[in-house]
């Protein structure tokens, strides 16, 4: 399994920076609404392996879960959808080299931040809700045990939460770069 040197890696996440910002609206929304999809059924995955396990199991219960959660990501990538949070990296790549404006890097984030939520708020509800996923028993538990640990932070530890979350996101997408093959980038997302 060969990888590209991070110089290498650095064009690549340029002209896909650039290659994003090229994108018609539609296709924006499209791909933005599948990553969201792709990152709610990593989040469905993860409460469905851990929800279950028993509480003695303490965090091997929270490794098992994001052992599972980077399939997320890996449709993402795998899948050429649009994640705001990959974006991030690459949009700005294309930004900091002066081959895009900042008029282009707003507007690719605003509609990809839209399509994602709208994305995760329809597996939400139909996986969820509808289909019952996360709506009962130790399912449900784990939901609403999550939803409440971040609703209690407070804002200054959710924001350091946030940005070093997208921090292991663009590093996941950058090593995904570092590999022409699926293994490859299956490997560096996870």
């Amino acid at each position: 399994m060969a990888f590209h040197k991070p110089d290498k890696m650095l064009n690549i996440a340029l002209e896909a920076g650039i290659s994003k910002t090229k994108l018609s609206l539609s296709s924006i929304l499209m791909l933005g609404f599948l990553g969201g999809a792709f990152i709610a059924f990593g989040f469905l995955l993860d409460v469905r392996v851990i929800g279950n396990l028993p509480a003695e199991w303490g965090s091997l219960s929270n490794l098992l879960g994001g052992a599972v959660f980077p399939v997320g990501l890996m449709l993402v990538v795998l899948g050429g959808a649009e994640l705001i949070t990959g974006n991030m990296m690459s949009v700005s790549i294309a930004l900091y080299a002066r081959k895009i404006s900042l008029r282009h890097l707003l507007h690719n984030w605003f509609w990809v931040t839209l399509a994602n939520f709208l994305g995760a708020a329809f597996i939400a509800y139909f996986f969820g809700h509808i289909v019952g996923l996360t709506e009962t028993g130790p399912f449900l538990d784990k939901t609403v045990a999550i939803a409440q640990a971040k609703i209690d932070d407070s804002f200054f530890k959710t924001l350091i939460s946030a940005v070093g979350c997208n921090w292991l996101v663009c590093l996941a997408i950058w090593l995904s770069y570092g590999a022409d093959d699926v293994t490859g980038k299956i490997l560096g997302i996870w």
